[in-house]
């Protein structure tokens, strides 16, 4: 585990501090990550660690906010269906790999810890609504309603991707970017009749 260099700003102590968790969780999870550890990746003392944070759930909800705000900047093209498989699935990257370990990791802890399920269920919401303006926007003849569950149907299949990362044949055939497309034609059509 690589040690953070320690900053003197507070708001840089806490990226360190958040950044410490992030590489911690992706190498071992939530429940592994001791403060101690944590602490002394971000090149801190746990004292000063509690400055920042009153509780490890805090240091967690920082990091599910600052996904957030990266979700929130990605979700105009995640929305985009030109070459949506390709583009998010076709091969696996660093962030993308880090990107399926921490969410698999959010969702379990979500399950377990109510703080963390709180936070999560925000989450959900403040991107949904983010989508929902952009969906409405592009198709100004669908309602609310229509917008958040052709939203709910994309971020389940996007999820189901990831979920099954490891058991899905890379390059995708042409048959399997065929069905994509078609099933992404139903969810984002070019036009509504």
């Amino acid at each position: 585990m690589r040690t953070i260099k320690l900053p003197c700003n507070n708001d840089l102590r806490k990226q360190c501090i958040i950044d410490a968790m992030e590489q911690h969780v992706l190498t071992k999870g939530f429940h592994k990550a001791s403060m101690s550890e944590i602490a002394k990746t971000a090149g801190l003392s746990v004292g000063q660690i509690y400055r920042y944070y009153a509780h490890k759930d805090d240091i967690i909800c920082a990091l599910v906010e600052q996904l957030t705000q990266k979700r929130l900047q990605f979700m105009s093209s995640f929305l985009d269906k030109k070459d949506w498989l390709k583009r998010h699935f076709s091969e696996e990257s660093q962030e993308t790999h880090n990107m399926r370990i921490m969410h698999t990791e959010i969702q379990a802890e979500a399950t377990r810890n109510p703080v963390i399920a709180k936070i999560y269920r925000e989450s959900h919401i403040r991107l949904q609504k983010r989508a929902v303006v952009i969906l409405t926007a592009r198709y100004p003849e669908i309602t609310e309603k229509e917008a958040i569950a052709r939203i709910e149907m994309l971020v389940t299949l996007a999820e189901g991707l990831l979920v099954r990362w490891d058991f899905q044949t890379r390059p995708f055939s042409k048959e399997t970017y065929k069905i994509y497309h078609q099933t992404l034609n139903n969810i984002l059509p070019d036009t509504f009749n």
